[in-house]
């Protein structure tokens, strides 16, 4: 899911709402994690990285409108290669 939000304007009127902007992106990707949960499922934020490509994609040529946040949502996958260990376990035995 890509977050779109009406730019140009917010910041034009009080730059300031470019931190509100962001903030409230992420208020929303926290109720997604938390709903993604609920239902079984895991989520992840991916902050912007992809927000060229997304305005390409969608046809935004200036900033009227900006990508924000991307976040995905699906069942979740141990991967078996990761290696967990318990906090400060390199402590242990000293």
């Amino acid at each position: 899911m890509a977050m779109i939000s009406l730019f140009k304007e917010n910041i034009d009127i009080d730059p300031f709402n470019y931190r509100r902007i962001h903030w409230e992106a992420g208020m929303i990707g926290q109720v997604l994690y938390l709903d993604a949960e609920a239902h079984g499922l895991r989520g992840t934020g991916m902050g912007c990285f992809f927000d060229d490509v997304t305005h390409e994609l969608i046809g935004l040529t200036d900033n009227t409108f900006q990508d924000i946040y991307h976040f995905s949502v699906g069942r979740p996958f141990e991967d078996k290669r990761i290696t967990t260990l318990p906090p400060y376990s390199h402590l242990k035995g000293r």
